[in-house]
């Protein structure tokens, strides 16, 4: 059994500026982790289990508990955006992602609106990128954080922020860089621009 539990990493690295702010935290079932429900089978299906909208520090540390139960009963794991997301902007594309959804008559999809609309929607002076390093990869860490600070532009700023443990290595958060760039000198490794990280998992394998 491992367990990744990032909990006390993001009670120090969330920020909020106003009360329009939140980070969007989703639990999933995953067909990786042995699922084998409907829709959930294979490597890179999952179903949502429930998600929350945390609006402080304080509001997360409330769910800690509520969420790990909920993740080890489920078999689950808890993700977070590491960008934040803003209430009037989550609304705004609900609604929009709602109207799609009644006009093309996907009414199951409905019933999941607001979590598609804040998986899509956020602050884009908060963006951050997910570099993801597994394996041999993460030996490669300082390199390619040296890298993304000197020669990817922008120039002149330090990009990484933090990093997040993961089931099999880890997540170098980042501010924006030049994307392109980066794949040139590392081809093999994904960079993603809006996906969460890992807050919870205990891994049963």
């Amino acid at each position: 059994m491992k367990l990744i539990d990032n909990f006390d990493l993001f009670k120090k690295v969330l920020n909020f500026q106003n009360e329009d702010e939140f980070y969007f935290v989703q639990i999933l079932i995953r067909g990786k982790d042995g699922h084998t429900e409907q829709g959930v089978n294979g490597n890179n299906k999952n179903r949502l289990i429930k998600f929350y909208t945390v609006k402080s520090v304080d509001h997360l540390i409330r769910l800690e508990t509520e969420i790990k139960q909920i993740c080890e009963a489920v078999n689950g794991r808890a993700y977070i955006h590491p960008t934040k997301r803003s209430f009037i902007s989550v609304g705004d594309e609900c609604l929009r992602v709602t109207t799609e959804m009644y006009l093309s008559r996907n009414n199951l999809g409905l019933k999941g609106a607001y979590s598609t609309a804040a998986g899509k929607s956020y602050i884009t002076s908060d963006k951050k990128f997910v570099i993801d390093l597994d394996g041999e990869d993460v030996n490669k860490l300082d390199e390619i954080k040296e890298f993304i600070n000197s020669p990817c532009e922008p120039y002149g700023v330090c990009k990484d922020k933090y990093i997040v443990p993961t089931a099999h290595g880890i997540h170098l958060i980042t501010s924006p860089f030049n994307v392109a760039r980066f794949n040139m000198q590392y081809p093999a490794i994904d960079v993603h621009k809006n996906n969460p990280t890992l807050l919870y998992f205990k891994c049963l394998d």
